[in-house]
């Protein structure tokens, strides 16, 4: 295939390319603080070469021998390192955000010991991370060979042409990508990876938005009678929002230092939350856009949940919207909030064995709204995929088929269990041999039951706004306008109208026509069951 070129300053692609690039406020993840991989040299922007690399097929020669992906993935790397001698005993950079690096410095130990070849996993705190993949597509220096991407990240750094596509990889190696009882949690495969049809990425942690709550503060007999004579209705796991709301507001004892509730909420993350509270607001689903990708946040139902979503704050921590990394989750591991819709990883800080809340909580399907549904009104529940990272290959990597090899090997069932495993990591589970009474005795203990849930919810897992160029500066500025609702600088309206403005604005830079086609795939993963 013939190389796409044009000439465009570097300043020019980081406009044009990534459509949308938002500075340091990018992302919706944890603002990591973690050792950065090197910056570029500081300077003018010289005039480059912005090509597309040809994307040559994986390579069927190599051999395909082995039990399991790991097995697979081993022997295909030592048959390549043996055609090119050169490359033994080097390295394999894996770029990621802080956080992640616990769980893949286990995962590699079997890689290095039997290939003999090193990786080293850098670490940069995410606010910037986006940006440095940006720079890397822009100068292809090839020092990064791996990098753990969102959702959000993928139609950008593929429209850079930074990704490198892993269908044959996925397909020859054999990941075991679908189905019982290996295979990924449907539907994390589909929409997480993927762009224009293309594989991007294997999954490494299964984001799926899960209910937390003390199950012993709800089942105090003085709690039932108290909560039951002051709402009207027995204290139970929220069906609904407006239920998760009355035991914020019950449980909030702030002369005690105990808060109704906790969720990550802070400046460039707290859209991943706004959408549990909107996505279930219509049958079946709230959509953010029209078919035509007109902006749906300033409706009845997204103002209603806009409304509850800032309202929320006043049964918080005081300190809620600066929170980061893990301090929401200590709040509850300390024993100080009630309630929680939240990450997978959330179970791994409050079952650490020194938590206060260890082995006193529980989870469950993620509150909705009653809608008006086929039948007449419905209970529609709507999880969301919070962000859910995959490992992806870099184009310009000098050892590309190696890369590819490491890839397909972390994505093993098995050696994703290992990362999962490790104290303090965001690998979260992703198979479903990594949840449910399959799970191992050792996983099930490390997180508790996170693991009872977890399918229930897959099974009406939505998008964040993913699969569209410039998603991650669609995501990114609706949280600014939220959290300046939620600190009480906009209300939850002028919040909303400023993002449906704003998203207007770049669909117009972007391409409506194009943004048409990309929303209506990402469309077709949307759920249409309840539970």
């Amino acid at each position: 295939m013939s190389e796409e070129k044009k000439e465009v300053s570097r300043r020019g692609f980081m406009k044009t390319a990534g459509a949308g690039i938002v500075g340091l406020a990018v992302g919706a993840g944890i603002g990591y603080g973690a050792s950065q991989m090197a910056a570029p040299t500081p300077g003018a922007a010289p005039t480059v070469t912005v090509a597309k690399p040809a994307e040559m097929a994986f390579p069927f020669n190599l051999p395909r021998k082995g039990d399991t992906p790991a097995d697979r993935a081993i022997n295909a790397a030592k048959y390549l390192l043996e055609k090119h001698p050169e490359w033994k005993g080097t390295e394999l950079v894996l770029a990621c955000v802080g956080g992640y690096q616990v769980g893949f410095n286990e995962m590699k130990k079997r890689w290095e010991e039997e290939t003999g070849t090193k990786v080293t996993v850098a670490t940069t705190p995410l606010p910037e991370y986006f940006d440095k993949l940006m720079v890397e597509a822009v100068t292809k220096t090839g020092t990064i060979d791996l990098l753990n991407i969102q959702p959000m990240h993928v139609s950008d750094l593929a429209e850079a042409g930074l990704l490198y596509p892993l269908d044959d990889v996925s397909m020859w190696i054999d990941i075991w990508e679908h189905g019982r009882p290996y295979g990924y949690i449907y539907p994390l495969e589909y929409f997480i990876p993927r762009y224009k049809g293309k594989l991007y990425g294997f999954v490494q942690d299964g984001d799926i938005a899960v209910l937390y709550y003390r199950k012993d503060w709800m089942n105090d007999p003085k709690e039932k009678e108290g909560f039951e004579k002051q709402y009207g209705y027995p204290l139970a796991p929220a069906k609904t929002i407006l239920e998760y709301r009355d035991m914020a507001e019950y449980f909030y004892r702030p002369d005690k230092k105990i808060y109704g509730f906790v969720e990550y909420r802070e400046v460039t993350r707290n859209i991943n939350k706004f959408c549990c509270y909107f996505n279930s607001k219509k049958w079946p689903n709230n959509y953010y856009f029209d078919d035509n990708m007109k902006p749906q946040l300033t409706t009845k139902e997204g103002i209603e949940a806009a409304t509850i979503f800032v309202e929320m704050m006043k049964y918080g921590p005081p300190d809620l919207p600066s929170l980061l990394g893990t301090a929401p989750a200590t709040y509850f591991a300390e024993g100080k909030a009630f309630e929680s819709i939240n990450f997978p990883s959330f179970a791994n800080i409050i079952q650490d064995p020194k938590a206060v809340s260890k082995d006193k909580w529980d989870t469950a399907p993620v509150p909705g709204w009653y809608v008006d549904g086929p039948t007449g009104k419905i209970l529609n529940r709507r999880s969301v995929n919070l962000a859910s990272w995959c490992l992806a290959v870099s184009n310009h990597s000098k050892k590309r088929d190696l890369a590819c090899c490491l890839a397909a090997y972390m994505a093993d069932p098995w050696v994703l269990l290992t990362g999962i495993l490790q104290p303090g990591t965001w690998h979260d589970p992703s198979r479903y041999c990594h949840v449910g009474l399959g799970a191992p005795a050792i996983l099930r203990e490390r997180r508790g039951p996170l693991l009872s849930y977890f399918e229930e919810n897959a099974s009406v897992l939505t998008p964040m706004v993913t699969g569209l160029i410039a998603a991650t500066e669609y995501n990114v500025s609706a949280s600014k306008n939220l959290h300046a609702a939620m600190v009480g600088t906009m209300d939850p309206v002028k919040a909303l109208e400023t993002t449906e403005k704003q998203w207007e604005e770049i669909t117009e830079r972007v391409g409506r026509q194009k943004q048409i086609e990309a929303w209506k795939e990402l469309k077709k993963w949307y759920p249409t069951t309840v539970i």
